[in-house]
């Protein structure tokens, strides 16, 4: 890490990422201009052997002085008997006072700056148990709102005193369910999918987000007790009578409905105008006089498996992941095109050089073959590896497509709209095919796999031409220098390159001193090459020199693929996290 971090660095242009999973992760700056959100980050405790099988949270909040990053104080987050906390919520009139909530979990907290004490008191709910999934709390800090799994909300009365009689505390006040619609057959009091996100407008009301999608503004009202219970109530003393309670429930005033749960309801000013940000990584903007719901940001939610360019073309740009293939703008960084087939994975892509068709390996076994401009199905073909297509290319002339399989199979199609025909299969490796390019000449490829070897074939006479060795799994493969040397990457960290005419190696680089290398990609004239892998880095290449001259650091897991742009000027790199990096690529 030493060497790189004196090294220039990659200039990060564009970032497509959004981790709708995280709970309130989507929330406006304090300027109400900019907003914050998580792209996503996974902790792995890992032995030099294997995977530890062991929890790593300590079960603690932990207050930080922000200017000093230092911690000030902590202490347990729920109680030993209880369940466990994953939600914090600040108060917003105090700097001193914070809740926590989670699995029968409600906490009021009070920070003592002096002593650099934290200490919690369990908000006071009797027997009720539930699964909070989010809080918030009125501007005034009186009241506090917790939505639940089971669909209801518990409305809590905060009491903070300071002075002789100090007290921060939380009291249940009632439980809010929906008022039910007669007319509507099935109609529920509660929130379908529990309630998800939660946040209190100045005027009183709810925003609500629920995990079916519906987001609704509702206002509490209340009810009187119904007509069967008032003539009990007739007849008991006055002491009694008064003592009865009204009912709160809550009125749906607006809906509307947006794909996947809601997680995050961000505010912007009075509430005028709000944000959602949903499971499946998109953001909305709503306004509160429509409460129409528009769609203003989306990416993959998952890891994302490959990228690819057009031929000779730098506006556009694919990525495939769990479910979808989508296509992008490359300046705008907008969504052009989705396509979606679901509860299965892509595995690879690549555009024809036609332009007339996006041809894709999926998980499921099959090449599916889809039209750029809509999205339209133009065939499938069916079985077309028994483990599932995991790399796929094409000839120039757009009449026949390689693939290779997990099973080890690298296979030769003849393909039409209308027909699409196995010409060969190809049997020498003993693993799942991770990468396969096509020389520029059509007349060979060459394919990496997870058994250790790469190797060149012949596509006239369908036989292997030559195979290289390695104690490594191959990761990714390209062709050199006028395509006589072919570059690799794997889990040894080393991008190494081999003659094409005998095997041999020539050089072999330690690009990584962290983890296995997952990419390569090189430019046009085969001089700059670029990677990427484990240690989330992307790095720059001379090929003849084999140095580095640029690094780029932006993602937060594994980078799985990357692309230089025809026009180099740009470099694409995507990764676990679900990120999509535009670098701008260095003068050199």
């Amino acid at each position: 890490m030493g060497e790189n971090n004196a090294l220039p660095r990659l200039e990060l242009v564009s970032t497509l990422a959004f981790q709708g999973k995280i709970k309130n992760g989507l929330v406006f700056h304090c300027d109400k201009r900019h907003i914050i959100y998580g792209i996503g980050q996974t902790v792995m405790m890992v032995h030099c052997l294997h995977l530890v099988k062991k929890i790593l949270w300590d079960l603690s909040v932990v207050v930080y002085d922000v200017d000093g990053m230092i911690p000030l104080c902590g202490n347990t987050a729920a109680p030993l008997a209880g369940g466990y906390a994953n939600l914090l919520r600040c108060a917003n009139t105090r700097n001193d006072i914070f809740i926590s909530a989670g699995n029968n979990s409600l906490r009021v907290w009070k920070i003592d700056f002096k002593s650099r004490r934290v200490t919690p008191t369990n908000a006071a709910v009797g027997r009720i148990k539930r699964e909070i999934k989010c809080i918030d709390i009125d501007l005034s800090d009186s009241y506090l709102y917790c939505g639940t799994a089971s669909g209801d909300i518990l409305k809590l009365q905060v009491v903070i005193l300071d002075g002789e009689n100090v007290a921060y505390d939380a009291k249940l006040l009632s439980i809010l369910t929906r008022i039910i619609k007669k007319d509507i057959a099935g109609d529920i009091p509660l929130y379908s999918g529990g309630v998800t996100a939660i946040a209190v407008l100045k005027t009183g009301e709810l925003l609500i987000g629920t995990g079916d999608g519906i987001i609704c503004r509702a206002a509490q009202v209340e009810l009187q007790p119904a007509k069967d219970s008032t003539k009990n109530i007739a007849k008991k003393p006055a002491s009694i009578k008064s003592k009865i309670k009204v009912e709160i429930k809550l009125k749906d005033l607006e809906k509307s409905l947006i794909k996947g749960e809601v997680t995050s309801i961000a505010l912007r000013g009075d509430g005028h105008q709000f944000l959602l940000g949903s499971v499946r990584s998109e953001i909305y903007q709503v306004t509160l006089t429509e409460f129409q719901n528009e769609r203003i940001y989306t990416c993959h939610g998952r890891a994302v498996n490959d990228v690819v360019f057009p031929y000779n073309c730098s506006d556009l740009y694919a990525t495939c992941s769990k479910e979808t293939i989508r296509v992008w703008n490359l300046v705008l960084s907008k969504e052009l095109l989705r396509i979606e087939v679901p509860n299965i994975t892509c595995n690879s892509l690549f555009l024809m050089q036609d332009g007339r068709s996006i041809i894709s390996g999926w998980n499921d076994g099959k090449i599916r073959a889809h039209t750029p401009e809509t999205g339209h199905p133009l065939y499938i073909i069916e079985n077309a590896h028994q483990r599932g297509v995991t790399a796929i290319t094409a000839t120039s002339n757009c009449l026949r497509i390689v693939s290779g399989g997990g099973e080890g199979d690298v296979r030769v199609w003849d393909i039409t709209t209308s027909i699409q025909v196995l010409v060969r299969t190809m049997k020498e490796h003993k693993g799942g095919i991770t990468c396969v390019r096509m020389k520029s000449d059509d007349k060979e490829c060459v394919t990496s796999c997870a058994d250790g070897s790469c190797i060149i074939w012949d596509l006239e006479n369908f036989n292997r031409i030559q195979v290289v060795f390695a104690n490594t799994i191959f990761q990714g493969v390209c062709y050199g220098p006028k395509e006589h040397q072919i570059l690799t990457c794997g889990t040894d960290r080393n991008v190494t390159y081999y003659e094409v005419l005998d095997g041999t190696p020539v050089r072999a680089l330690e690009a990584s001193l962290s983890g296995s290398i997952n990419a390569v990609d090189i430019t046009d004239d085969w001089k700059i090459f670029v990677t990427g892998g484990a240690d989330k880095l992307l790095k720059v290449w001379k090929y003849i020199e084999g140095i580095v001259t640029h690094v780029g650091e932006g993602h937060s897991e594994e980078i799985t693929a990357l692309r230089i742009s025809p026009n180099r000027k740009f470099i694409i790199s995507v990764g676990k996290d679900g990120c999509i990096i535009r670098w701008k690529f260095p003068e050199l």
